[in-house]
């Protein structure tokens, strides 16, 4: 990107520099400045971006933005008036005079496993970029769009805590083909409903390119409601009747199959990852795929040699032939119950050790004891948890008659789940990150 371009973009100023210079790369941090990239120095409660400008020149940097009058004058410098939102308005200008095309992923849950899905899938075809990891905010999104090089597909997630954040996302991104894995519970807490969260997942359709694709989960009760407006809506699903459905749905420990029809033919899907959410997110993968002009051939290839996001349930073997499920990253309602049913799949013991759902406000308790009916209906054989809320999740177990353990702390837990497994256990560790259950992954694995 030229310093010109980024000025057109932001509408600063150039206190020093010159407008004809290239812009190599972007960062936030001044840690990971180096010659040829911007520093973009953001302010968060903590610490000020500001503050590291000198640091970020020392380790190489060529040219910052600055909401700050500042003296470099053989460096770049552009002044503007909010650096964040010039953040935003640098990666809008680079998508808009890209010619790639964008596909726009949000979700209570499954976002970035169907994010990677899609990445293979579109990569049968296009050469692609997506989102790493989870940069799928304000600050993640567009770094991720100034990314961009010369490829011909960008796969881009957008997350959300509150209404009107998937609205700013969009209109950065501008896709031409958007999907919406599911509405759940995720961050119930923050917008006070379902039919909100549904509200703000639609917000995604904000910036979707007149006559584009809006792909959604038509098994889903609140997804099932949305209508055409504007835009071209695919559905997907397994028990409702949609545009692409899966049949014959085999799910196994480790995999699962199915058979879709497309133009009236009858095709063999395998998923190498385990979970009925997986045939989900297949379905959606495949669907964009469709929605873009790939062939159908392409798709399946696509899914079938997907790599997942580490720390998405990751499967680990550790010591006395246990495996154990690595769920720590995140959870919520939806996350927990497709997780319970991976587990349930096994043949061997299953055990849960789990942790608080957080951010789920007046809905708190409600959720958590779903969660412990669905152990019990899953029939997983014990379940210990640690966290305030989960105290109603031992609660549904044990008065089912099942067993259960709640611990004050990780520490008690840890202590205890030694003497209480046993060889060969299947183990899921699942919680929210806040409530650190990596800690007894890390256990587990002998680290």
């Amino acid at each position: 990107m030229l310093v010109r371009e980024i000025l057109e973009a932001t509408k600063g100023t150039l206190l020093s520099g010159r407008e004809d210079d290239i812009i190599e790369g972007f960062t936030q941090d001044s840690r990971q400045a180096k010659e040829g990239m911007m520093y973009i120095p953001l302010k968060g409660e903590n610490h000020d971006g500001h503050d590291f400008i000198a640091s970020a020149f020392d380790n190489g940097a060529s040219a910052i933005i600055t909401e700050k009058e500042v003296n470099y004058p053989d460096k770049n410098v552009i002044l503007v008036k909010d650096t964040l939102k010039a953040l935003g308005d640098m990666a809008r200008y680079v998508r808009i005079h890209s010619h790639a095309i964008v596909v726009g992923i949000t979700g209570s849950v499954g976002k970035t496993s169907t994010k990677d899905m899609i990445y293979s899938v579109v990569s049968e075809h296009f050469k692609c970029l997506k989102t790493l990891g989870n940069y799928n905010n304000h600050i993640g999104l567009p770094l991720t769009i100034l990314r961009y090089k010369d490829e011909e597909a960008m796969v881009i997630e957008m997350g959300m805590n509150h209404l009107g954040e998937i609205d700013y996302l969009t209109n950065i991104a501008l896709p031409d083909v958007a999907a919406i894995t599911n509405v759940g519970t995720a961050h119930i807490g923050e917008v006070g409903s379902r039919e909100n969260i549904l509200k703000a997942k639609m917000e995604i359709t904000h910036g979707l390119k007149k006559d584009g694709v809006l792909v959604i989960n038509h098994d889903n009760d609140m997804l099932s409601t949305v209508k055409e407006d504007g835009f071209t809506l695919k559905g997907i699903g397994i028990d409702d009747q949609a545009d692409l459905m899966a049949r014959d749905v085999i799910l196994n420990e480790d995999s699962s199959s199915f058979k879709i029809e497309v133009e009236n033919k009858l095709y063999d899907v395998h998923v190498p990852v385990a979970g009925k959410h997986f045939v989900y997110n297949a379905l959606v993968a495949i669907q964009v795929g469709l929605s873009l002009g790939e062939s159908i051939e392409e798709c399946i290839h696509g899914v079938e040699h997907f790599e997942l996001t580490k720390k998405r349930a990751d499967l680990i073997e550790v010591k006395n032939g246990m495996k154990v499920f690595d769920g720590t990253y995140n959870a919520n309602l939806d996350s927990m119950i497709a997780s319970i049913d991976v587990l349930s799949a096994y043949k061997e013991r299953k055990v849960a050790i789990l942790g608080d759902m957080l951010e789920l406000g007046e809905y708190e308790e409600k959720l958590h004891r779903e969660v412990g009916k669905h152990l019990v209906e899953k029939n997983i054989d014990l379940t210990l948890a640690v966290g305030e809320a989960s105290e109603y999740i031992i609660d549904e177990v044990k008065k089912a008659g099942r067993n259960g353990y709640h611990f004050k702390n990780k520490e008690e837990m840890i202590k205890a789940m030694h003497e209480l497994l046993n060889e060969n256990d299947v183990i899921l560790v699942k919680a929210s990150n806040g409530m650190g259950l990596k800690e007894v992954v890390d256990d587990l694995k002998g680290e």
